[in-house]
């Protein structure tokens, strides 16, 4: 009995992304790929609000994973969340309408957006309304950083104190540390996982004892 209840929360994700198809998927991405105004920050809530919360397509631990993922490779993070939630949807198909529908309205919008600041740039008006939009931006940013740590932070919380402690310090570190010695980034994220590494096997260590 124990066993067929282990194995229901992936029979269930399979069973989910058999029922996306890939029409539905690229409509999701041409939505988010419409109306991601305002950047990264923009495009990370949107896929959020779209994926986790609106069609539950993927849990806040898969795009934490997906996330994680994403910052210790190389490029644009957006491009490469893009192609591992396709993948994980509906596979190669997945990755190309992923793809194509966030990549091709943004790119038609971006170069008539340009075309029409080009013409507008000096006015003091159109200045302080992209000032105001930064700070909406701002608080959205915030918005979604606080989204992306919320089941890190609860997943650590459910393994113990001393696994939330240390979580909290590399990022406080990790923080400290750019602003203060700006050290490149990989040497942060080496040290990081280094560390959280370390935590995870004495936590490990010391559940087997017990």
């Amino acid at each position: 009995m124990s066993n067929e209840i282990e194995c229901k929360p992936e029979s269930n994700k399979k069973n989910l992304s058999s029922e996306i198809t890939t029409s539905q998927l690229f409509r999701a991405w041409l939505y988010i790929g419409f109306t991601s105004f305002g950047g990264g920050a923009v495009t990370s809530y949107l896929i959020q609000e779209t994926f986790i919360y609106k069609h539950k397509w993927i849990t806040e631990e898969d795009y934490a994973r997906i996330l994680a993922m994403c910052q210790i490779v190389p490029g644009i993070n957006i491009l490469a969340t893009t192609i591992l939630i396709g993948k994980q949807l509906r596979g190669g198909m997945g990755i190309a309408v992923s793809l194509t529908g966030l990549v091709l309205p943004s790119a038609i919008i971006t170069v008539g957006m340009a075309a029409i600041y080009a013409s507008l740039s000096n006015f003091s008006r159109v200045q302080a309304a992209l000032r105001a939009v930064f700070a909406a931006i701002f608080g959205i940013s915030i918005a979604t950083n606080w989204r992306n740590v919320k089941p890190i932070l609860e997943s650590n919380l459910r393994r113990g104190s001393f696994s939330l402690l240390t979580m909290l310090s590399i990022m406080i570190g990790s923080g400290i540390s750019y602003v203060f010695f700006q050290p490149p980034v990989s040497v942060l994220y080496l040290v990081g996982g280094l560390c959280g590494a370390l935590t995870y096997w004495y936590a490990a260590k010391n559940i087997r004892r017990d």
